[in-house]
């Protein structure tokens, strides 16, 4: 079992565990109305099978649930919410929601797709400064409202619609919840439970506040298919180009004094799918999917040449750092702000491009308490609880809880790695690490570590989230500088999650196993990490609401003064 530093993130699918818990069943007529349909039995098992999959699979539902008593309380309710004559998918997808959401966890949800039959709704929102601005509009009629704040949707104010989203889908920060909103009132399923009708068949009705003041009413209208046409203000930067994984790398200057490298996906980069297989999880057709968005191609072959053609995070920094050092950049400007996760072993290979292993291995990076249950083994084919008792102790037992992160975390605090440990954890990550195949080969050739180490600046939003917040405190750690929105994802959280799938009504959704505290010593920005500039609705609309305004920010921080660059960097100018 590979067993990482910081374990990667993953984003599992997986059947779930049946465990016997009492009390969830009682006869009931069966009705049979459709597919969609189930009865009450068959509804009370798949409520009997979330209860307690969620229970023996993550390691602590009643923390913020308000006890075992309410967490429980609440799916009493729920039975006793189900219809004698049975309930309709959808209808059922809603009643449960809300017993995930006590949970307060972004990560363990219902998949949207389950019951997913909607229209777009053509208007795209971000948060900035705990508000909703619109970004992208599809109409050239519409441009003018760009920058505007919305107060409210079909007249129901933003401030009822966020507190209905965060009974829906746990969170959290108050980022999390705005950036799950945003989400829903992308679709019309979603953002119809949210105004509580029960469906929403013409234009969507946005009030807002223009940037100037004043306020506006305008209508969203509806689309079928692909969200396209998305129409924005021009910008004043021309980045590198985003390949079909979501990946750029380049310069944003002819100088070449600002480096910058892109990842809008965690999901889509050849290592992820190395370390997918490596852990013994099945990705189903997403590599497929992904080759074929990256070639323009359906792919063919084996899966080494399907895997080929996919982008390598390791192949691209290594060009990129090679150009960095010969033109002796100065700036690297590493941007996350639509990356919402995935597998995060590309921070661990970015780190390693950056900064010296001796350091990386003095750095706090946090810990990490993993559970291990039924769930976890059926996504992690490459790993069992014989393993599991050699890495912890002989009589570990089936959801326990692994501290021994924890104990590490706490041994390394008190005592301060030696020289001759820091080179045991570093030559233990490098065995590790060559696990990935790709990675390994740069491992192989050597005089890659730290091969440049530039001022780095790492852009965050509010879609910044799982995977992509790793590579955030990663970076930090070292020193690099966070400019942006705030992310949606904690630092001190619950991670890494396996899939389930309820039995009867087919419904499908991810439950944490493990939990992470990246800022052990900081719990405020443990909660909600405030970037060292963060940008706000000001800032915003004196960049004119450019669409790279946190990239001209960033330009614009690092211009002043720093200890590495008193006088400050001879940079483009906002």
């Amino acid at each position: 079992m590979f067993q990482p530093r910081r374990p990667f993130r993953l984003l599992l699918l997986a059947a779930s565990a049946i465990l016997s818990l009492p009390s969830l069943a009682r006869p009931a007529a069966p009705v049979a109305q459709g597919p969609d349909w189930l009865g009450a039995q068959e509804a009370r098992e798949d409520l009997h099978q979330l209860w307690t999959d969620l229970e023996a699979t993550h390691p602590d539902p009643f923390l913020r649930s308000g006890g075992m008593v309410e967490f429980r309380k609440r799916f009493a309710e729920a039975q006793a919410a189900i219809p004698a004559g049975g309930i309709d998918r959808r209808a059922f997808d809603r009643l449960l929601r809300p017993l995930l959401a006590q949970v307060g966890d972004g990560h363990t949800t219902l998949d949207e797709e389950a019951t997913k039959t909607d229209a777009q709704v053509l208007v795209d929102l971000t948060p900035v400064e705990e508000r909703l601005v619109v970004t992208g509009v599809y109409d050239p009629a519409q441009l003018s409202l760009i920058g505007a704040t919305v107060q409210a949707i079909e007249g129901v104010p933003v401030a009822t619609l966020t507190e209905r989203m965060g009974a829906r889908v746990g969170y959290e920060n108050v980022y999390t919840n705005l950036d799950h909103l945003v989400e829903a009132a992308a679709s019309t399923d979603r953002l119809a439970e949210l105004l509580d009708r029960p469906a929403l068949t013409g234009p969507v009705t946005f009030q807002v506040l223009l940037p100037g003041g004043d306020a506006a009413i305008f209508q969203a209208p509806l689309r079928s298919g692909a969200r396209t046409g998305r129409l924005t203000p021009p910008s004043r930067l021309h980045l590198p180009p985003v390949d079909g994984s979501g990946m750029a790398a380049g310069f944003l200057d002819e100088a070449g004094q600002v480096g910058y490298f892109r990842l809008d996906s965690s999901m889509r980069y050849r290592e992820a799918f190395e370390v997918w297989h490596l852990t013994g999880m099945d990705r189903g057709d997403w590599l497929d999917r992904v080759v074929e968005d990256v070639t323009g191609k359906k792919p063919s072959g084996r899966e080494a040449q399907k895997l080929a053609q996919v982008p390598s995070v390791s192949e691209r920094l290594m060009i990129l750092i090679t150009e960095m050092k010969a033109r002796r950049t100065p700036v690297l400007i590493v941007d996350l702000r639509e990356n919402p996760g995935g597998q995060s072993v590309f921070a661990d290979i970015l780190e390693y491009f950056l900064y010296p292993l001796d350091s990386t291995m003095a750095v706090d990076h946090g810990y990490q308490v993993s559970r291990f249950s039924p769930l976890y083994f059926q996504s992690h084919s490459a790993d069992t609880i014989e393993k599991v008792r050699t890495r912890t102790t002989a009589d570990f037992q089936m959801g326990d809880l692994d501290f021994t992160g924890l104990d590490q975390w706490r041994h390394l605090r008190a005592v301060p790695p030696s020289p001759a440990e820091r080179q045991r954890l570093s030559q233990e990550f490098l065995d590790q690490m060559r696990g990935v195949p790709t990675f390994a080969k740069i491992l192989d050739q050597g005089g890659w570590n730290a091969a440049w180490t530039p001022r780095v600046v790492v852009l965050t939003s509010a879609r910044t989230y799982s995977a992509a917040f790793d590579a955030v405190l990663q970076l930090r750690a070292h020193g690099a500088a966070v400019v942006g929105v705030p992310s949606s994802q904690a630092a001190n959280c619950f991670i890494d999650v396996v899939g389930f799938r309820l039995a009867h009504s087919r419904l499908t959704g991810t439950i944490s196993f493990k939990w992470s505290v990246g800022l052990p010593q900081d719990p405020q920005n443990g909660t909600l990490l405030r970037p060292d500039r963060e940008l706000s609705y000001a800032d915003d609309r004196a960049f004119k609401f450019d669409p790279n305004a946190t990239i001209l920010l960033a330009i614009d921080f690092l211009s002043k003064p720093h200890p590495a660059a008193p006088g400050g960097l001879a940079l483009l100018r906002p």
